[in-house]
């Protein structure tokens, strides 16, 4: 397991750069909610910033907040 940047498009219309987890396993282990200042935000859209972890990304699994 390791974390690697990703952009998350939030559903105010902002985008924040986030740590997200990607398993050994190659899952990417997205949250549906991110904080935009201190605001929590829901999550539409997740890009892997870096190409050599996007090609480690098998899938995605959306968690939920807590999780």
């Amino acid at each position: 397991m390791r974390m690697i940047p990703c952009e998350l498009t939030l559903g105010n219309g902002g985008d924040v750069v986030a740590m997200v987890r990607l398993d050994d396993d190659g899952t990417l282990r997205v949250p549906r909610e991110a904080t935009y200042g201190s605001f929590p935000e829901g999550v539409l859209a997740c890009r892997v910033m870096r190409p050599e972890d996007e090609a480690q990304v098998r899938r995605q699994l959306w968690t939920e907040p807590g999780a």
